[in-house]
């Protein structure tokens, strides 16, 4: 089969390599339409602690089931469109018992620690496999990874209907993660973000939105949350002034998730933080849980319509470091998927 691998840092080339080989509760997949994921991109410039090189990267998958293997064969069907969790967990650990497989004390994640998506075939495990409903096409399919991402966030936030939201960053993720807060009840969702081009993106969608280099940041956001502060933040950025404005503007008893992942510890006001009893809860990647209800949540129409404005371009795989350099620099863009089998 044909796959993208990455052989060192700043060296991605397709080439020819055996086919997967599976175990017992296995599936391959043929795989239709892969995502291009920031992590897919610091994987390529070698920014990441635990990945070794070769590797095949790609998590972000929708496929055509060919062949399974096990436990679990009799739900599913050959021929059958497909999606998986990419997360790789022990199933015995404490985390795992408690469903929070994605903090598995063993967890692997396949793109990184076994071959990923950026393949014309990826097996999976068949029990972290769902059956993609009739009125999901496959590129919409593709979003269900990064759209998995954002439920987790905000189930795990505890938003309530009618409380107001602030997310910190309007990249995929953020854009998601407000997506998904309207649809939770949120009555509203403020984003502050650098860039014009997403700042007037997400005004179109519907959502109220800030410049953090405004001289007036902290009024307009005073203003916008009714002089209260907003009931949830969402860092996004992963810099020193989002947490800072999560601590700022959350309001008493708030809710800041920390989502983003920072090159270095930053530093917290911590005297603000028992001031106004706040909590501040980390989320890291989803658990198959949330990986569902992403699934589900598709088959919304509103939804649906919503996560579809983020797919910015579509690239053939012969293209595909053409579609990871956009993915990174396109000024005018959001989520990038890549064709791999028609």
């Amino acid at each position: 089969m044909l796959a993208a691998i990455i052989q060192k840092p700043e060296v991605m080339e397709l080439h020819e390599v055996p086919m997967p080989v599976l175990a017992d509760g296995e599936a391959l997949m043929k795989v239709l339409y892969t995502g291009v994921c920031g992590t897919d991109v610091h994987l390529l410039h070698g920014h990441h602690a635990t990945a070794t090189f070769p590797l095949i990267p790609g998590h972000e998958m929708v496929g055509e089931l060919v062949e399974i293997k096990g436990k679990g064969a009799e739900e599913f069907q050959i021929g059958q469109r497909v999606v998986a969790q990419e997360v790789l967990s022990c199933g015995r650990c404490s985390a795992c018992a408690k469903g929070e497989d994605n903090v598995c004390q063993s967890l692997k994640i396949i793109g990184i620690h076994a071959e990923g998506s950026f393949a014309q075939y990826v097996k999976v495990p068949v029990r972290k496999m769902l059956a993609v409903p009739d009125e999901i096409d496959n590129e919409l399919a593709a979003m269900t990874e990064p759209l998995a991402v954002a439920v987790h966030d905000v189930r795990l936030s505890g938003l309530k209907v009618g409380e107001q939201v602030l997310v910190i960053g309007g990249g995929p993720i953020g854009m998601l993660i407000a997506i998904v807060a309207r649809a939770a009840g949120a009555r509203q969702v403020v984003i502050s973000e650098i860039k014009k081009f997403r700042r007037d993106f997400a005004q179109k969608m519907g959502f109220s939105v800030v410049d953090p280099t405004a001289a007036d940041f902290d009024a307009q956001l005073w203003a916008l949350s009714g002089k209260e502060g907003f009931d949830v933040c969402f860092e996004v950025a992963g810099v020193k002034s989002a947490i800072t404005t999560c601590v700022d503007h959350t309001k008493s008893t708030g809710t800041i998730m920390v989502i983003a992942i920072t090159k270095e510890p930053l530093p917290v006001d911590t005297g603000k933080i028992f001031a106004k009893e706040l909590t501040i809860k980390g989320a890291r990647i989803h658990n198959f849980y949330n990986f569902k209800g992403a699934l589900e949540l598709l088959q919304v129409k509103s939804v649906a319509d919503d996560v579809r404005k983020l797919i910015s371009k579509v690239y053939p795989f012969a293209e595909i470091n053409e579609a990871f350099a956009y993915a990174e620099h396109g000024e005018e863009g959001f989520k990038v998927l890549v064709q791999i089998n028609e």
